[in-house]
């Protein structure tokens, strides 16, 4: 292992989930300026369903993320599959950051995304960014 990657992996990291085009620069630049202060490496993820067909639009869609990373200083890294929740699980297991961002629904309803991260990574603190730009510690279930 080279030294700068023995230096990042003692950094640490910090994932950043997105999917919905909207929202994505709005997350990104949120968890940009934690992983800034906490001298983190920031990574964006999109899961994605496997793509058939309605090209147009995926293209279009997956630019506005890029577009949201790129703006971070960051990777969009992209997994397609058709069990996003389970390949996202696998992916930070893989990655072990310390901490993660993702975006909240609308009030009053679940994320079973947010929820499986938080079941399965009980030590990695989870924050959510909401459609005003803030950001919360993710604690429920």
């Amino acid at each position: 292992m080279s030294e700068i990657d023995k230096t990042n992996q003692e950094k640490g990291s910090l994932l950043v989930w997105v999917t919905n085009p909207a929202a994505a620069g709005r997350i990104v630049a949120r968890a940009k300026h934690f992983a800034s202060e906490k001298g983190l490496e920031l990574k964006v993820v999109s899961v994605q369903r496997e793509t058939r067909g309605n090209w147009e639009d995926t293209i279009r869609d997956l630019e506005r993320l890029k577009e949201a990373a790129t703006k971070s200083d960051a990777e969009l890294t992209v997994v397609y599959s058709d069990d996003r929740i389970e390949a996202a699980l696998k992916l930070a297991e893989s990655e072990n950051p310390r901490a993660m961002f993702t975006g909240v629904p609308e009030k009053g309803s679940a994320s079973a995304f947010a929820d499986a991260l938080y079941v399965r990574f009980p030590s990695v603190t989870l924050y959510c960014v909401d459609t005003k730009g803030e950001v919360n510690e993710y604690d429920k279930i």
